[in-house]
């Protein structure tokens, strides 16, 4: 059985594509598999922000589920932010934090109209006064690039890492981007690095969590999608392979399967499982190749005679646009204001003594 999630933004009888499903094949509670796909496909942006999800009764009807097992899938994810419900509307994806606005233009136009009324009431003519400002401006009045430091909290060392560097390329000259777990933030490894962050990051699906460990941050939540290394590496499989695919975790097994499906459908001969299954070893035994998720790199060891893909993920260049360099621009501009504000007034060049 499956079920369609509303797009918000569309007509009120249109339907966003993206469907839930429930694998009965798989040995998964139809409860984890619901909320690993509801959680997963919010985080890859698979259902965007906004959309409108079904009701837990309809959602019930549509896809054979008991009603108690849906009313909890949704209690988790209000739980973990990813959802929100509007009295009388319904039960919707959580918008994206709305990005800091830029510098007011009407801010600098006033001031700018304060400076020249005040010259010209000293006696200074427009055409003196616009030579000193293209003066200044050729002179390069700005102050210098302020470096921001970027805190990024996932959940894999090696992932939180990548995904970082991803985040780095996009960010100017100056600016960097610290890489920490959220492990790391719970045994206090990281505790300086959190303290020193302008701008902190987590992966949308654990917002909570990294809420929980850094009280009173503003935390912005990114997504992430298949990398295009990993969709090529799929697309290019042999048809004729017994794929292997390992999620880390249970509940997003479906989903995981649903995305190798999408990216290699030419692959008709699947064995799905996850990395604490007691069926794993044997069916790595089994497999030409396996796909192993973020956190599973233990399948490398278990099969070390056969070639192996982690299904690596990127930050949604998305968010990157939208959300963390307005964040970061916003950030480097209150740094500038508060240099301004904290600078020491000039001191007056001491006297020469007369000889």
């Amino acid at each position: 059985m499956k079920s369609s999630v509303m797009d918000a933004s569309l007509g009120a009888s249109e339907t966003f594509t993206w469907p839930l499903g429930i694998d009965r094949t798989l040995a998964v509670p139809v409860g984890a598999q619901l909320r690993g796909q509801l959680e997963y496909g919010i985080a890859c942006g698979d259902i965007p922000r906004g959309a409108r999800l079904p009701s837990v009764r309809e959602l019930s009807q549509e896809l054979g589920v008991a009603h108690m097992t849906v009313a909890g899938v949704y209690k988790e994810l209000l739980g973990l932010g990813l959802i929100v419900t509007a009295r009388g509307r319904g039960t919707f994806v959580a918008d994206a934090p709305q990005p800091p606005p830029g510098p007011d233009p009407a801010r600098l136009t006033r001031l700018l109209s304060d400076t020249l009324a005040q010259a010209e009431g000293e006696g200074y003519s427009l055409r003196q006064i616009g030579e000193a400002m293209n003066a200044l401006i050729a002179r390069g009045a700005r102050p210098p690039q302020i470096g921001v430091s970027v805190l990024l909290v996932g959940l894999f060392a090696d992932a939180t890492r990548s995904y970082a560097a991803d985040v780095q390329a996009a960010l100017p000259a100056g600016d960097r981007v610290l890489a920490v777990t959220l492990d790391d933030l719970r045994s206090g490894r990281s505790h300086a690095d959190a303290q020193n962050a302008d701008v902190v990051l987590a992966l949308a699906h654990r917002l909570s969590e990294t809420h929980a460990l850094l009280p009173g941050w503003e935390v912005i939540p990114v997504g992430f999608i298949p990398s295009q290394r990993t969709r090529a590496a799929l697309a290019a499989l042999n048809p004729m392979i017994r794929l292997a695919i390992v999620a880390t975790f249970e509940e997003f097994l479906p989903t995981f399967l649903g995305g190798v499906k999408r990216f290699a459908p030419h692959i008709s001969a699947i064995q799905a499982t996850h990395l604490h299954a007691t069926d794993l070893q044997g069916v790595l035994d089994s497999c030409d190749v396996a796909i192993y998720a973020t956190g599973s790199e233990t399948v490398r060891a278990l099969m070390p005679n056969k070639p192996s893909l982690e299904y690596r993920h990127i930050v949604d260049p998305r968010d990157v646009e939208g959300l963390v360099l307005p964040a970061v621009a916003a950030q480097r501009t209150t740094q500038r204001t508060t240099q301004r504000s904290t600078r020491p007034p000039p001191q007056p060049m001491p006297k020469k003594e007369l000889s």
